[in-house]
């Protein structure tokens, strides 16, 4: 039987597949009736993409590497034989793993060698490099090449020590002259198991000194899980709480911890735990760890064993599925909320048209040209003043639109890289934290001050969106809209993250006294890769919040100017052949039931969309409140 965790996680991927479905006939309804530009068309693939895309990552900290990988593969792979991780004697060796599914390629296993360590490149820089690694096909359907694939993950070599010291491992086994070291720096395996088909993302991390070594691996697990479980032993080792303080407790993550009865850990220490890493009680399960996952795996399940797991697998279908759901909806909410509404108006707006127009021609019919002119003097003087109060609009939404990509501008690479340089003789040659802490508050002080402006002009904006609504509204009828707020805490938050990350690592007395050179070097690439990746989400989200504030205020003006000089034209054609004034009225109701439909396909779009109603404003609402830990 389906776990809790898994029948939350499958019922999520529905859910988002009709949602693709409904936006999917959103953007069919846009191109039947001509009524998409290529501007909205993007937006809308952008977000089908992402929610195809969609992942939630749950990371895995801790000493134990039998613990750590118990617990993924009861949690997320009991339905295969022995789980997916290799178990048992060199399972110590395992390195930092993403496990995933990506249908856009073959199953595979990937592996960074270990002797990349020497190499300046950030591991994200050779990520994009698929020459440093070594790619091995899996047959998902054999359960054999897993097998025979993931017992790979644990390979070892021997080196001399001071190859070793070269490669800053220390705490590795020792015969002699020679050491035995992990084969493996990271590792990726694609494949296309149910869970991760669903979009979940598991990330083990190799054990806590190891951890240390690498700060571009720990700050890119903590910065992008959702959910960050440590498992502890008999004890609250200094190793875990330096960890916990470093990278843990900054992270807007949720935070768990499972304490491993079977190591030691004392079931009644939950509170001291809790207290001690500042997280609810709640969120901590004392479990023997190895009784537990030998029977989730064997399916011989007992209560006394079980408890602990199921709580885990119920606190995570409680918090991290609803959570990551509403703010896909937010999203939706956001970016296809105005595009429908503003569709919507415009049917409204056409419809309301062709009836005026009924009404207009029927009060010819039948009577003198000298009518017919008369309403086309009126309406054609309406079409002027309107004219006006367009080309009054177009100025200032090229103003408005000028100004914003003068702050988006200020996101760009280039701005980042003119920051970072400005202290580059100071850190290069001598890299230490105290370069290092000089360096990054130059760029984390840039990124408030770029965002507080941005947000700034982000309400005046919202103001003038509003006064011009109003305008048109009371002057020429058309419909009242408001752009949503811009939000981008969730991005200041990352970013304050990242800066806590900074301050502990440079002001931590060890790291001051130990680390040097590479390892400093190595911890203020991964900042500034996380850095680069917040300047560029808060670039893409005000981007498009600028063009959804002011895209379907645009729409609506261009959409009625479209519709008055319709009704002149049309007019003036029946003015001099009062005759054809039947036919017109004929063709005017064909367009009258076909607005209608139009308007009743989009109003249960919006209900398939959730966009009306209390639940969009709900999402709206908590999807701010949705990141906290």
């Amino acid at each position: 039987m389906p776990s809790q965790l898994e029948q939350r996680i499958a019922q999520f991927t529905d859910w988002r597949v009709k949602l693709v479905t409904a936006i999917d006939e959103f953007r069919s309804w846009q191109d039947t009736y001509g009524h998409a530009d290529i501007e909205q068309t993007l937006r809308i693939y952008d977000l089908v993409e992402g929610l195809r895309n969609d992942r939630m990552r749950l990371a895995f900290l801790g000493e134990s590497a039998e613990d750590k990988i118990g617990l993924i593969n009861a949690l997320l792979f009991s339905d295969l034989p022995g789980g997916l991780l290799p178990l048992g004697p060199g399972s110590e060796l395992l390195c930092a793993t993403e496990i995933f599914h990506d249908p856009g390629e073959a199953p595979f296993v990937r592996v960074l060698p270990m002797d990349t360590r020497k190499r300046p490149e950030s591991i994200a820089a050779l990520r994009r490099s698929p020459i440093e690694w070594i790619t091995m096909r899996l047959n998902p359907d054999s359960p054999e090449s897993i097998a025979e694939a993931m017992h790979s993950l644990i390979e070892s070599r021997t080196v001399g020590i001071d190859e070793a010291k070269s490669l800053n491992l220390t705490n590795v086994e020792r015969s002699g002259d020679a050491v035995s070291i992990p084969a493996w720096r990271y590792a990726l395996i694609n494949l296309p198991h149910p869970m991760l088909k669903s979009g979940l993302i598991a990330l083990y991390s190799p054990g806590l000194q190891m951890l240390s070594t690498e700060p571009e691996i720990a700050l890119r697990m903590t910065s992008s899980a959702q959910s960050l479980l440590m498992i502890l032993g008999s004890e609250l080792t200094l190793a875990v709480r330096d960890v916990w303080k470093q990278y843990v407790q900054t992270a807007q993550a949720h935070k768990f911890v499972v304490l491993d009865t079977g190591a030691g850990a004392d079931a009644g220490g939950v509170e001291h735990v809790a207290k001690t890493l500042e997280i609810p009680a709640s969120n901590v399960f004392p479990i023997a760890v190895k009784q537990a996952v030998s029977e989730r795996l064997a399916r011989t399940q007992t209560p006394e064993h079980s408890a602990g797991i199921e709580q885990l697998e119920r606190l995570h279908a409680e918090k991290l599925v609803p959570e990551r759901q509403v703010l896909l909806l937010a999203a939706v909410a956001n970016e296809i909320g105005p595009l429908v509404q503003s569709a919507r108006q415009a049917v409204a707006a056409r419809f309301i048209a062709t009836i005026k127009e009924m009404q207009d021609l029927t009060s010819t019919s039948g009577k003198h040209r000298n009518v017919a002119q008369d309403m086309l003097t009126r309406l054609e003087t309406e079409r002027k003043t309107y004219q006006k109060s367009v080309a009054s609009f177009n100025i200032t939404y090229t103003d408005l639109m000028a100004r914003g990509q003068e702050l988006l501008a200020t996101l760009h690479d280039d701005r980042i890289e003119d920051i970072l340089s400005h202290d580059k003789e100071f850190i290069e040659g001598a890299w230490t934290t105290a370069g290092l802490w000089k360096n990054m508050q130059g760029l984390f002080a840039y990124f408030t001050v770029q965002v507080e402006k941005i947000l700034n002009y982000a309400v005046k904006l919202k103001e003038a969106v509003d006064g011009i609504y109003q305008n048109f509204h009371e002057n020429f009828g058309l419909a009242k809209l408001s752009p949503p707020p811009l939000t981008l805490e969730k991005h200041l938050d990352a970013m304050h993250a990242l800066e806590e990350n900074a301050r502990s690592f440079c002001h931590n007395p060890i790291n001051i006294a130990t680390y040097k050179d590479m390892m400093v070097k190595k911890f203020y690439d991964g900042l500034v890769e996380e850095a680069r990746q917040q300047f560029e989400l808060t670039r893409i989200d005000t981007e498009h919040w600028l063009r959804g504030a002011l895209g379907p205020l645009n729409g609506q003006i261009m959409e009625r100017q479209k519709l008055m000089l319709k009704r002149v034209e049309n007019l003036r054609n029946l003015k001099d052949n009062l005759t054809s004034v039947q036919e017109r009225l004929k063709q005017l109701d064909q367009q009258r039931v076909s607005l209608k439909k139009q308007g009743e396909q989009l109003d249960q779009l919006r209900a398939d969309l959730a966009l009306s109603g209390p639940t969009a404003a709900r999402a709206a609402g908590e999807a701010k409140s949705a990141t906290a830990a």
